[in-house]
């Protein structure tokens, strides 16, 4: 008999209406702007069944992975749980990624109040008393019982302070003498060490899997806590591993289905890079001067991807110069690409004023250096970039 993903055990205890409810400090204790969707509720009260109910765990140690589709909120999932955590007597998490890259927005949004995408509330109280979320180096100082500390760190790093370990960093007495939840986000990167690799690639990466490994189970009360969109469970050994700690699968099928995910449409084109820029930058104002005749103020984004870091470094100076010397006979010539959403583009801009001036004035205003930003890896990939990818999506004043 095929065995069960530990989350259709749960599909049978949700039919049978048992799953437990969602507590207040979850609902209270995130964002005011956060309106939890059904399917987040549904994976809240997952966990917590599996949580308290010892028949369902078996006496395991406390090992997770919610397998959700980008975009469908995970660290809404994570805010939520650590505020559950917290009233189970959990006051440490280590939150950690596979690259560096995605460390100072998670900060910002775990950590800071005045960051628009702040996932906590301004004030957050449990049994009388307020709580206070800090980001720490390690856990070796927990002045105050009330307070959430929440370590940030890469799997890489975690790894190197815990062979060799130096003033303020993390060491296994740390997972030894605290009950730490471990928050690992991105996680198919660590899921993909159970996957055959060269011995080189093997050296390296279960080097990291062991540090990991090793830390939680340093402390029989250590929980981890994996959120991905792709695990391969094609592959026996990753399927093997996680058949009892998939809690919650959410893929993308579903989270389409629900409508809260954008549809999008693919088109193609033989045209030069700059000819097809110009057209996704026309097809960038199309949509925001139509929402703007429905009285919403939006903000399309774009995105421009090289294939190698010198080209993307090439075309960033050469799009600016283009952008610069932009003529309405140019954008009028974009009609021989005989694209049908582009022509109704074209068409609806030709309406407003023939010449075209109107884009074309539109279009140098809108994309300047002052509005546009280049990632090219670790040397581009500042806190001030992290900072203002992550704030893309706020609303425009």
């Amino acid at each position: 008999m095929e065995q069960r993903f530990l989350y259709e055990k749960l599909n049978v205890v949700k039919e049978l209406g048992q799953l437990k409810d969602i507590p207040e400090i979850i609902e209270k204790g995130l964002a005011p702007h956060i309106h939890l969707r059904e399917y987040q509720e549904e994976a809240f009260r997952y966990f917590i069944t599996y949580f308290e109910e010892e028949n369902l765990r078996k006496n395991k140690q406390i090992h997770n992975l919610f397998h959700m589709a980008t975009g469908s909120g995970k660290t809404v999932i994570m805010a939520g749980l650590i505020l559950y955590l917290y009233t189970k007597g959990y006051r440490n998490f280590m939150f950690f990624v596979n690259q560096t890259n995605i460390l100072e927005k998670t900060k910002e949004n775990f950590t800071n109040p005045l960051s628009s995408k702040y996932l906590f509330n301004d004030v957050i109280e449990y049994l009388g008393n307020k709580i206070n979320i800090k980001m720490v180096d390690n856990f070796s100082g927990n002045d105050l019982e009330e307070d959430i500390q929440i370590c940030f760190t890469t799997t890489q790093k975690l790894h190197m302070d815990l062979f060799t370990p130096k003033e303020n960093s993390l060491t296994y007495e740390d997972f030894e003498n605290n009950k730490i939840v471990f928050i690992s986000d991105e996680s198919h990167h660590v899921n993909t060490l159970t996957k055959r690799a060269s011995k080189a690639e093997k050296e390296a990466k279960n080097s990291w899997e062991y540090s990991v490994t090793n830390a939680f189970y340093r402390n029989r009360d250590n929980i981890m806590l994996e959120f991905t969109a792709t695990a391969d469970l094609k592959d026996t050994n990753v399927k093997n591993k996680y058949l009892d700690k998939i809690i919650y699968n959410y893929p993308l099928i579903n989270f389409r289905s629900s409508g809260y995910t954008k549809d999008f449409q693919n088109f193609g084109t033989d045209s030069e890079p700059w000819e097809r820029t110009l057209i996704a930058l026309i097809m960038s104002e199309y949509r925001k001067y139509l929402f703007a005749d429905c009285k919403l103020n939006i903000k399309p984004v774009i995105m421009l991807k090289s294939q190698k870091i010198k080209e993307s470094e090439d075309f960033y100076e050469e799009f600016f110069s283009k952008i610069d010397s932009l003529t309405g006979s140019e954008i009028q010539e974009l009609y021989s690409a005989k694209i049908d959403i582009l022509t109704q583009a074209l068409d609806y801009f030709k309406a407003k004023d023939s010449s075209f001036q109107l884009l074309e004035h539109s279009l140098k205003s809108s994309f300047t250096k002052d509005n546009s930003i280049i990632i090219n890896g670790a040397a581009d990939n500042s806190r001030e970039n992290q900072l203002l990818v992550n704030s893309l999506e706020d609303q425009l004043h």
